[in-house]
């Protein structure tokens, strides 16, 4: 199914100063200095605190991120979110033992949902929100990402919302994935195509590393 087929129609999301402006919620800007201060911690402090239990242990309890056995987000990540609330709404989850490496962006404000033992390489960008090209109003429309289990995205793709990635793929280095990739695939390019198909038998891995100190 393709994004712009996506059973999940885009939304539109409003954003803490929109909510702001509201007449009569004049304590919403509180809560939008409350969010920007969590965002500047989690992604100028937090994420880069050589500790994979503190940063994990920020993710779960301050974002409501859900992360499975072993799973680990390494060092550098940028989270783009429109607060606690709206993750626990959208709905992130990481997988078991599935690793998201460093430096990547993580935009949360659709949804992501990340199987197990999935890779993701460094300076990966998965966005789940957009200005619409055909919207007079240039309003935002967020779209959900699904990483299905044992996916590997190679360093610096760009995933974009609205895409699901089929369980055991690959997504090349450098790609721009915009619709769905069937299982087993291997994509690659701008927009990314199939160029290849893995093996059933190599997408039953089980990723057994330990975390490296100072990652």
């Amino acid at each position: 199914m393709s994004a712009g087929t996506s059973t999940r129609a885009a939304e539109r999301s409003p954003t803490w100063e929109e909510a702001a402006a509201r007449p009569g919620q004049a304590t919403r800007r509180h809560k939008v200095f409350l969010i920007r201060l969590i965002s500047y911690l989690t992604n100028y402090l937090i994420g880069n605190i050589p500790s994979f239990k503190l940063r994990h242990f920020w993710y779960r309890r301050v974002l409501g991120i859900s992360l499975g056995p072993r799973a680990g987000v390494h060092l550098g990540c940028y989270w783009w979110f429109y607060g606690p609330g709206q993750i626990r709404r959208a709905g992130v989850s990481i997988g078991a033992n599935s690793r998201i490496n460093r430096d990547c962006m993580m935009d949360v404000r659709g949804g992501v949902t990340i199987g197990d033992n999935v890779i993701i390489s460094p300076q990966v960008a998965i966005s789940t929100a957009a200005h619409s090209a055909l919207d007079p109003a240039f309003r935002v429309e967020i779209r959900p990402v699904v990483i299905e289990d044992n996916v590997w995205i190679g360093m610096r793709a760009t995933i974009l919302g609205g895409v699901t990635l089929g369980r055991g793929c690959v997504v090349a280095a450098g790609a721009v994935v915009t619709k769905d990739v069937p299982p087993l695939t291997i994509v690659g390019g701008v927009p990314a195509r199939p160029v290849g198909m893995r093996p059933e038998e190599a997408s039953h891995y089980v990723i057994e590393e330990d975390f490296r100190l100072f990652e």
